[in-house]
């Protein structure tokens, strides 16, 4: 272990008390050793409590009931985007051929989220030996130099992986999988949190409610103006909102949490949104969405997905938006697909797991 350990000391980890780390990566080790011989699943990358993007942990509660479902048998090691690096060392001690690596879904794999595709690149380097999985991910890597620059990187090291798949989040991403990772088993599903089991709306309010979850970083294509002024444009209650919340959101408060965004999504009568998981809650909620773009493929890409549901609607303009929401609140139609015999059921016999 200990030449595993000089080996993988990275230039974060030497900035931390080195040998804090060791005993930190031997206790690790230690806790975990009864599993050594047992098959399991490392399900990594998972967000830690400082995300504050609840999107990010709606996705961790629904991936975990959905192994539990999906392999009731194995036990499951759960290690957040930080652990995944700092226990590396332990991993490659504890893992064996036979246990299976899934790897957190979300919208990062590209250099706009390269904190967390470094990591993913670190364990599909590190532990070649697995069949790793990489969930349904948003891929994006932009036409800037460090964009290219990063993309070749991450297809170097991808390609070099022997049992890798990597699973895009609309139909843009799984095209660009299938163009990067060639070497790599890659197809397409929607969002992971669609897998939860759909929430019953409430009656409509006597005076319509609307709430805008609109993003509040570089990736939202609304000047501050715009978005300001948006609520000014409809003759409704408004309320505004984002998935990315005021406080940490700790790991054991992750279902509570994300019960009380859905309760907000349900109190409402129709929403407007540009983010992804603004759209995905909707749809949880049974609840028509007003979808509008962001700077990338993100949204215009996966509103494939809902492509049938007359309750979704994709709005070009702010102009269009009195006339679509009039058209949302007319339409009481919230049928839509069985999203686990569509597809998540199937993952483990795609990746030859079933």
């Amino acid at each position: 272990m200990a030449s595993i350990l000089k080996s993988l000391k990275t230039r974060t980890q030497r900035a931390i008390d080195f040998p804090t780390w060791i005993v930190r990566n031997i206790a690790f080790f230690a806790e975990n050793k009864h599993l050594v011989n047992t098959k399991k699943i490392l399900y990594a990358l998972t967000p830690p409590p400082k995300l504050k993007n609840i999107g990010d942990h709606a996705q961790a509660v629904a991936i975990r009931i959905w192994l539990e479902n999906s392999f009731p048998s194995v036990e499951v090691i759960e290690l957040d985007k930080e652990q995944s690096r700092y226990y590396l060392p332990a991993l490659k001690r504890l893992l064996n051929p036979q246990d299976i690596v899934f790897l957190h879904s979300g919208g990062n794999l590209g250099d706009r989220g390269i904190w967390s595709e470094k990591i993913r690149r670190l364990l599909i380097k590190n532990l070649p030996q697995n069949k790793i999985i990489s969930l349904p991910q948003t891929i994006f890597f932009s036409e800037t130099q460090n964009g290219k620059i990063q993309k070749e990187i991450t297809r170097n090291i991808y390609k070099s992986h022997p049992n890798l798949v990597v699973i895009g989040r609309d139909p843009y991403s799984g095209d660009l999988a299938q163009d990067l990772f060639p070497k790599a088993q890659t197809f397409c599903m929607p969002d992971f949190v669609l897998s939860l089991p759909p929430r019953s709306p409430d009656n409509k309010n006597n005076a319509p409610k609307i709430l805008l979850c609109l993003r509040l970083d570089n990736e939202s294509a609304l000047s501050d103006d715009q978005r300001q002024t948006m609520a000014s444009l409809l003759p409704y209650d408004c309320t505004y909102y984002d998935t990315t919340l005021d406080s940490p959101i700790p790991l054991d408060q992750r279902e509570e949490i994300l019960d009380q965004t859905l309760k907000l999504f349900l109190e409402h009568d129709v929403v407007i949104t540009d983010r992804y998981h603004g759209l995905i809650f909707t749809v949880l909620c049974q609840k028509p969405c007003i979808v509008l773009r962001t700077v990338d493929h993100k949204l215009t890409s996966a509103i494939y997905w809902f492509k049938d549901m007359s309750s979704i609607i994709f709005a070009e303009t702010l102009s269009e938006l009195p006339d679509r929401v009039s058209d949302c609140l007319e339409n009481d139609d919230r049928s839509a697909p069985n999203w686990n015999t569509l597809y998540f059921d199937k993952i483990p016999s795609l990746v030859g797991l079933a």
